[in-house]
């Protein structure tokens, strides 16, 4: 697809023209903005959400620290808003939005027998403080349609240069309005919009 402006905004448009008239399962199969590094994949995905119908609620994570390295003993140097700000491609966002009828990516294998693998794409139905209730609409055809329930959980990732683990008890998903291009192995998708 190639868009008339050559801004995200653009992109956006042509790539999901009138998303606030389509909320069904195909609508958001069918279309997805392939980019090259997660930040423009935050920020595309949080444009779309603006877009979006409904109510935005944000979901907060719960962030700490163990050490790496038994000579690090004070790993109260590391603030509260320094833990937030570290970002790597498995973790989920430390403030995730989501609205009811948003479609996101499961970012980690949580029930294979029910469908959940990383990577399956759902449709969030309902959100609380501590579960999501989502539908399937991706992977096997067997689970497509399945409403699932996704809690909080705790992911543990080594932050590059420090001797930490950082722990993050957040919602193992992220909104796949917009996904990297190395996610988007194995995805069939018939309208891409490519922000290079």
């Amino acid at each position: 697809m190639i868009c008339d402006d050559n801004s995200v905004t653009g992109l956006i448009s042509s790539t999901y023209p009138h998303i606030d008239h389509h909320q069904y399962d195909q609508y958001y199969l069918d279309h997805t903005i392939f980019s090259g590094k997660n930040s423009d994949v935050e920020d595309i995905n949080s444009e779309v959400l603006q877009r979006c119908p409904g109510e935005k609620k944000v979901m907060q994570s719960a962030d700490s620290v163990m050490s790496n390295d038994e000579n690090v003993n004070d790993l109260t140097l590391y603030s509260m808003e320094y833990l937030n700000s570290l970002r790597a491609s498995s973790l989920p966002l430390t403030k995730l939005a989501l609205k009811i009828g948003v479609r996101v990516i499961l970012l980690r294998n949580l029930d294979t027998t029910k469908g959940l693998c990383n990577r399956t794409r759902m449709i969030v139905t309902h959100i609380s403080t501590r579960v999501l209730r989502c539908r399937i609409i991706s992977g096997d055809a067997k689970f497509a349609g399945s409403i699932v329930l996704i809690p909080r959980i705790n992911m543990d990732v080594s932050v590059e240069d420090l001797p930490i683990l950082l722990n993050r008890r957040q919602f193992p998903v992220e909104l796949a309005f917009a996904m990297t291009i190395n996610k988007s192995q194995g995805q069939s998708v018939k309208h891409v919009g490519l922000d290079l």
